[in-house]
């Protein structure tokens, strides 16, 4: 069900996408041409005050991360298709590395509350270098050996100009022996 939830959301949003890029049947009130409907639909929203969305959806995913002897990970995915590995934080580090957009950022932990999960929290807050702030939200799955299940959580960035972005996503918190 939460599947084909994610599903409809993404097919949600890609209509909207679509709306933005097709071009009405009378010009523009601003004075722009047809030929132009993206430029068009951006000049009526700055006409109003309103900025468009800022894509912040990760193209592709970050690559393989490695581990050190006894060191701990959490490893999240995201519920899209295809799956992409799109969040690494190392235990007590302080930060994390993602995938915002087209490039992998470092971002700086700010919060830090909800259950103890291992080495980390199932609530946390992040800082990235634009200036979106990322909340990471999980609930734990089951126990493996060296780690555990991330059930099912979310990671939600808002930019700049409060456009609220929520990805589903799954994954683990694993430990090198």
């Amino acid at each position: 069900m939460m599947r084909s939830l994610s599903l409809l959301a993404i097919a949600g949003l890609a209509c909207l996408a679509g709306c933005v890029s097709q071009s009405s049947a009378t010009p523009p009130a601003n004075g722009a041409s047809s030929g132009q409907p993206q430029q068009a639909a951006q000049a009526v929203l700055a006409e109003r005050g309103l900025a468009p969305a800022v894509s912040v959806i990760p193209e592709s995913g970050i690559g393989p991360q490695t581990l050190e002897s006894r060191e701990c990970a959490l490893f999240l995915w995201s519920k899209t298709d295809p799956s992409q590995f799109i969040f690494f934080q190392r235990a007590a580090s302080g930060s994390a590395r993602m995938r915002l957009a087209a490039e992998t950022v470092e971002v700086v932990q700010t919060g830090n509350r909800g259950q103890v999960f291992g080495q980390f929290m199932t609530e946390q807050s992040f800082l990235a270098p634009g200036g979106e702030t990322v909340e990471v939200s999980f609930q734990p799955g089951e126990e493996l050996q060296g780690g555990q299940r991330v059930e099912e959580g979310r990671l939600t960035i808002t930019s700049g100009d409060r456009w609220r972005t929520v990805i589903p996503v799954l994954g683990v918190r694993a430990c090198r022996p």
